[in-house]
């Protein structure tokens, strides 16, 4: 049996891409051997061809050093709130209600992601409205963890589809570990797009899709590779999962920078601010 790619990493299912006509993809280097690469996907027919939205997609790819790198993961954190701000710009959103939402099983380290970026997140509602920050310092931020269907049994494109009719914010940002089709990139790259994401995809059990047309507001999707799945990697009938062995750790660092990143994006506050209000 060949092997059968499920990566949900851009990198990976469009690695055979060129920069030419409704695609383009540039890379850029970046201090402490961090690797910038943005891919835009321009056209129906590319976006057919690759099995992917036509939209932006940008990924930091760096070696597994950085996490034991304060000075790394701080660059690192700011880089990503650019690319924010850079999505932010391109798609003209402009911040007022912001809805941080995580995916995944949180009972499960390689699956914990979004959950544990979600209590790091600053919440700003309750500052609102005690008036200790005006909307010109802060951006209205909620946050909400999912969990899975299949220890909910809600779908969570549904339930966000029901509290974006609520509070009606201008950009959900939605998280979630990813599968990779190569080992080399477990936890060695982090992914943002402007794109739909479907949950559990990568693991053959995808449900609806959270889309704008989905859920009433534009989508960032933020991930980061936590496993692979072995069809993947060797000729197996059995479709297991394999993640880094120090998981725990990895998922830990990646939440830190990711939270840290949008608390950077989504507020006018200094680091120690933030810092202050969220430890």
């Amino acid at each position: 049996m060949g092997k059968t790619s499920k990566s949900e990493m851009i990198l990976e299912v469009a690695s055979r891409f060129k920069t030419g006509r409704g695609f383009v993809k540039t890379k850029k280097s970046l201090k402490f051997d961090i690797e910038q690469v943005k891919i835009e996907i321009l056209s129906d027919e590319v976006s057919k061809e690759i099995g992917r939205e036509k939209g932006n997609y940008i990924s930091f790819n760096f070696d597994e050093l950085l996490y034991f790198d304060a000075k790394a993961k701080n660059y690192l954190c700011k880089r990503i709130c650019d690319c924010i701000k850079e999505l932010l710009k391109k798609n003209k959103i402009i911040l007022g209600k912001v809805l941080v939402v995580g995916l995944g099983n949180y009972a499960y380290a390689c699956d914990s992601l979004g959950s544990k970026v979600v209590q790091k997140v600053l919440i700003t509602k309750p500052y609102l409205e005690k008036n200790l920050f005006s909307k010109e310092q802060v951006a209205e931020v909620y946050a909400v963890s999912m969990g899975v269907y299949g220890t909910t049994g809600l779908d969570s494109s549904e339930v966000i589809n029901s509290i974006c009719k609520f509070l009606k914010p201008n950009l959900v940002v939605v998280i979630d570990s990813m599968v990779a089709s190569d080992e080399k990139r477990l936890a060695k790259s982090i992914q943002i797009s402007d794109t739909k994401l479907l949950p559990g995809g990568g693991v053959g059990n995808a449900r609806k899709e959270i889309s704008k047309e989905n859920v009433g507001a534009p989508i960032f999707a933020v991930g980061v590779p936590f496993v692979v799945n072995t069809q993947n990697i060797c000729n197996v009938s059995q479709n297991l999962i394999v993640t880094p062995k120090d998981i725990e750790n990895k998922v830990k660092a990646a939440s830190n920078i990711i939270a840290k990143a949008l608390n950077l994006a989504f507020n006018n506050l200094t680091e120690n601010e933030i810092a202050e209000l969220t430890e």
